[in-house]
């Protein structure tokens, strides 16, 4: 219990206080958020002094995290201006109680106010679950657990750019991710992959990019028996890596891959009707095949065996989408981006309406398309091009596309054979 300045006991006053995800205090069945405090210096101002409650905070210390350098032409006076609000905002709130002290030349947090961080909770049981990692793998789940459950954003998400809360946030994150990986392979140790799902899918919601996530989670639906859930659901991963990062079938997800392609149904034997019928698609098939770049390469592959038994030739189709810089004039990367994916949107239409049942479709990249054409000559499949070319020409906008056409025989190596 901490001591009143006299050297008495008091009695001790939780104030609660969220960082991850949104700001707000708890005190005393009174709840203040930022968007009653409105200003960004005042939430750092405050989110400092209590991340820093053990010691006093200089004014130079405190300005220096509040503002950058010429910011301000007189931050001490700045300093004194914002603890002032600050300390009116609390008292309107929560009453006459003093929560910043003064001493010469610095702040400090009054030391009978104790106070509960969701940020310090949630570093505390990651720690804990990892020391009792070796141990025991039933506690460490619990901590774990408590951990990413605390976790319900990025610290101070809303005010990242600030140049103390940027690093803090990091490590946060970090510790974040590394801890939900580790209570997804316990919970995957002990088989319950349902929890090892959820909480991939509550990693993803901070941070969509990381693959390892996205494999586990795979990893959870295999396991799970969700065979088509885990295909669509690859598809969307391999789709969001390649936006975000650039990268296509990297060594995680070629391994999921091949684990998806192993996945069979648990029964031991099924009778030919119902093989076919779960092999047929939903709904009554019309125009192409549009489907994920992984399924296209694999029926390119089976395609390219197939002719080369056969000693026939056959061609695949590659469109890509540039700004027509003669038609409009890009601002900036956020229109262009715009632009490329409505016209990307608008090709897939027309793919599908252009093109016959048994062709082959796909998004290659964000501005690129390829195209299987079975049992067409070089000729019929520049008929196709055209035809392709005349239909999207009539979408309004359409001229401040460009649209490049290359048209290749389809082998088992060479230009288009030896991707992925």
């Amino acid at each position: 219990m901490n001591k009143s300045k006299d050297g008495k006991k008091g009695a001790v006053i939780i104030f609660t206080v969220s960082l991850l995800g949104k700001f707000q205090i708890l005190y005393q069945g009174n709840i203040l958020g930022d968007d009653d405090i409105r200003s960004e210096k005042l939430v750092n101002l405050f989110s400092y002094i209590v991340l820093h409650r053990e010691r006093s905070l200089s004014v130079q210390e405190l300005t220096e995290a509040l503002w950058k350098e010429d910011e301000t032409d007189n931050p001490a006076g700045a300093l004194k201006n914002l603890m002032y609000r600050l300390r009116t905002i609390f008292k309107k709130h929560f009453g006459d109680a003093d929560f910043i002290m003064t001493s010469r030349g610095a702040y400090y947090w009054n030391p009978d106010m104790e106070v509960v961080v969701d940020a310090e909770l949630f570093e505390q049981n990651c720690n804990m679950g990892k020391k009792a990692e070796a141990e025991n793998g039933r506690e460490s789940i619990t901590y774990y657990e408590e951990a990413v459950e605390l976790y319900q954003g990025d610290f101070l998400a809303k005010y990242i750019d600030n140049n103390w809360i940027l690093p803090v946030s990091t490590y946060y994150h970090s510790l974040f991710l590394s801890s939900a990986k580790k209570l997804a392979e316990l919970y995957e140790g002990e088989e319950d992959y349902q929890n090892m799902e959820r909480v991939c899918a509550k990693a993803l919601q901070f941070d969509k990019v990381d693959e390892q996530i996205h494999c586990l989670r795979i990893g959870a639906m295999i396991h799970q028996n969700k065979q088509k859930l885990a295909e669509e659901y690859y598809e969307n991963a391999v789709k969001i890596l390649y936006e975000a990062l650039g990268v296509r079938n990297t060594a995680g997800l070629k391994k999921i891959y091949k684990e998806l392609l192993k996945m069979k149904k648990s029964s031991a034997a099924a009778a030919m009707e119902e093989i076919q019928q779960d092999m047929l698609e939903p709904e009554k098939p019309e125009g192409a095949y549009i489907c994920g770049y992984a399924v296209f390469r694999e029926a390119y592959r089976m395609e390219a065996r197939r002719i080369h038994r056969l000693g026939i030739a056959e061609y695949v189709l590659l469109l890509t989408m540039t700004i027509n810089e003669d038609m409009v004039k890009v601002e900036n990367d956020k229109m262009e981006k715009f632009l490329l994916n409505n016209a990307m949107d608008r090709m897939e239409e027309v793919l599908r309406d252009s093109l016959r049942i048994g062709d082959v479709a796909s998004r290659y990249s964000d501005t690129q398309f390829v195209v299987l054409l079975p049992t067409c000559s070089q000729e019929s499949g520049m008929m196709v091009t055209s035809r392709i070319l005349s239909r999207f020409s009539k979408y309004p906008d359409s001229r401040r596309i460009k649209i490049k056409s290359d048209i290749e025989e389809v082998t088992m190596s060479g230009r288009f054979g030896e991707r992925g």
